[in-house]
């Protein structure tokens, strides 16, 4: 407010001029024709900036809305392609070509890696339990080999890359009588048409186990490539048995015959048995000519020998089988003596003996 006497301006609340200490009467201010424009033009252009301001803070409120719609879109997307990578990188086909790679290679331990990743996603695929079990035979690791294969047989019971991986590794172990055991649990026909040739046939042996009264002739049907061993001790026989090399004589008494065969592959048969018991009977005594008796001249003794028996002779004393062999008539000597003649059979028994008291003089 100005002072009325002299025009200076007084601060609002203050009683006196400051400059001629004329007494101030406040009163109300009442505003012009101008004053009242320009507060007016002062409200419209305040009024077009809030309506700008809002218009403003609406639209950046879409754009922050679609522009966090599209980060939340693209976020989803990249997450789908992390998935879908992720997924992907991690599949059975990825990571068994990985260990494929690797394998080639000559890198091992990554194809074991990856090998071991492809069996976790899949266990189900047997190629990867056959190519980590590649991966540990490179490495020379033989028993983890075999034991990766044994642990997962199960569940590829018929898959024939598979029984060829572990046939192998069990040939390169040495061990023939695994690939039998495990030939003979195979319950594929497929396996078994496609490996059956590494299994031994059981040897065929005649005569049958039996009661006999005489001595036999044990005959093993060979087969071609396969070597037979046996025993005739009532022990197991193994390749430091006596090898079977023609008819084995079976003599009087109880004999047990065990006999196994193995075939080129080293695989062994079963170990077949066979029981013979023989009971052979006495040949009679043989027939000898002339009789007991007083002869003057030269006389030759004979004696009837059956087919296939021998006879054994002595003067004055009893004959064994060491005594001289009776082939021909043999010459009565001068003087006084006893002739003794046995005869023994195939089946090794001996007869009674025959004898002839000669008294010859010249």
């Amino acid at each position: 407010m100005k002072c009325s006497k002299c025009g200076a301006q007084v601060e609002p609340g203050n009683l006196y001029c400051p400059k001629c200490l004329q007494e101030i009467h406040w009163v109300p201010e009442y505003n012009s024709v101008e004053t009242l424009m320009q507060k007016e033009t002062k409200r419209r252009m305040l009024t077009a900036q809030k309506e700008r301001l809002e218009k403003l803070q609406k639209k950046s409120a879409r754009y922050l809305k679609r522009r966090t719609s599209w980060a939340l879109a693209a976020l989803g997307v990249l997450g789908v392609c992390v998935c879908v990578f992720w997924c992907v990188n991690n599949s059975y086909l990825v990571q068994y070509s990985l260990a494929q790679r690797a394998y080639g290679r000559g890198q091992y331990d990554r194809a074991l890696e990856y090998a071991d990743r492809a069996m976790t996603v899949s266990p189900g695929k047997g190629k990867a339990v056959i190519l980590l079990s590649q991966a540990l035979q490179k490495q020379g690791d033989l028993p983890g080999a075999i034991k990766a294969l044994e642990g997962n047989l199960k569940d590829h019971w018929d898959s024939p890359g598979y029984y060829e991986q572990l046939i192998g590794l069990y040939k390169e172990a040495g061990r023939p009588e695994k690939i039998k055991a495990l030939l003979k649990d195979a319950r594929s026909l497929t396996i078994h048409e496609n490996f059956g040739h590494y299994l031994c046939a059981d040897p065929e042996i005649t005569p049958a186990t039996g009661v006999y009264d005489e001595m036999l002739q044990a005959v093993i049907e060979e087969e071609k490539g396969v070597r037979y061993y046996y025993t005739l001790d009532g022990s197991k026989p193994t390749e430091k048995s006596s090898r079977y090399e023609g008819p084995i004589s079976i003599g009087q008494g109880v004999t047990e015959l065990y006999v196994i065969g193995e075939n080129s592959y080293g695989v062994p048969s079963d170990v077949i048995y066979r029981k013979y018991t023989v009971i052979l009977e006495a040949p009679e005594e043989p027939e000898v000519a002339p009789d007991s008796g007083y002869y003057d001249e030269d006389v030759e003794i004979t004696v009837e020998t059956p087919e296939g028996f021998k006879a054994y002779y002595a003067f004055d004393e009893q004959p064994t089988e060491d005594s001289a062999e009776y082939t021909s008539p043999v010459k009565m000597p001068p003087g006084e003596h006893t002739f003794y003649v046995i005869l023994v059979g195939a089946n090794g028994k001996v007869s009674g003996t025959a004898s002839r008291n000669y008294y010859r003089y010249e």
